[in-house]
């Protein structure tokens, strides 16, 4: 539970058993511990400003929603350059025509279904009639420095700039991830929600480079309203999710 207090006696035999699962330290107890309360409690930044995920309530949010899409049901095979005409589309919005390019350079001809499963979805607001719903993904990846050695040596908040990120979610294809993700979504809500509407309810993706979020208090207001080191916030491209769920559906 995102509101209960960190060193809540649950919360800390749920660490010792997860550190226990994976062989690691039970020394680290305490290091898992001030993770956490960074994270939680560090504002997403962006569009989001100050709102935490400590804030949301368990209503609001749902954890590892599984999915299984069909893909190409009623058309041709998917293939790089579908998927790349779609991130053609809105090319001012992240992740544009450069991504683009990235993709169709991509070897893969796919139908069937696609599978996944979504860390975290949640609602910006308390009043629903009000809230939009965002995808979350947690990412350990490393961004630091390296010793004359070439170890890794350093890593924290100051490595985890916008350019250091962003170079990270293209090697990775984190934005194609973000975007069927935003598909899954969508789809999920025009089953679920009354009166769905993508412009009014579907509010984008982000994502938390858990290695790089800042400890709260060293936040400035100003730094609120920008983007916070380790945090991705990026509303949905709306015509390019429309349109991936329509190439999803019918092929290419």
């Amino acid at each position: 539970n995102f509101k209960d207090p960190i060193n809540d006696p649950a919360t800390l035999v749920l660490i010792e058993k997860e550190l226990t699962r994976s062989g690691l330290d039970m020394n680290l107890c305490s290091v898992v511990l001030e993770g956490l309360t960074n994270v939680l409690n560090t504002p997403l930044g962006g569009v989001l400003g100050d709102l935490t995920l400590a804030q949301i309530n368990k209503d609001r949010r749902l954890h590892e929603l599984n999915f299984d899409l069909p893909l190409a049901q009623k058309g041709n095979q998917i293939r790089p350059l579908d998927i790349a005409n779609v991130f053609s589309i809105e090319p001012k919005a992240r992740f544009g025509l450069s991504y683009a390019k990235k993709l169709s350079e991509l070897n893969f001809s796919s139908c069937g279904f696609l599978t996944g499963s979504i860390d975290l979805i949640f609602t910006d607001k308390e009043n629903q009639s009000k809230a939009r719903w965002w995808v979350t993904d947690w990412k350990s990846n490393w961004i630091g420095s390296n010793d004359s050695e070439e170890q890794l040596v350093k890593c924290g908040p100051f490595h985890y700039d916008e350019d250091a990120m962003n170079s990270q979610m293209v090697k990775h294809h984190y934005p194609l991830q973000a975007h069927l993700y935003l598909v899954a979504l969508h789809r999920y809500l025009k089953w679920r929600l009354h009166n769905y509407n993508p412009s009014r309810h579907l509010g984008g993706y982000i994502y938390i480079f858990l290695r790089g979020v800042p400890e709260h208090h060293m936040l400035s207001k100003n730094t609120v309203e920008k983007n916070i080191p380790g945090i991705i916030v990026e509303p949905a491209p709306l015509q390019r999710v429309l349109e991936l769920d329509r190439l999803l559906e019918e092929g290419g």
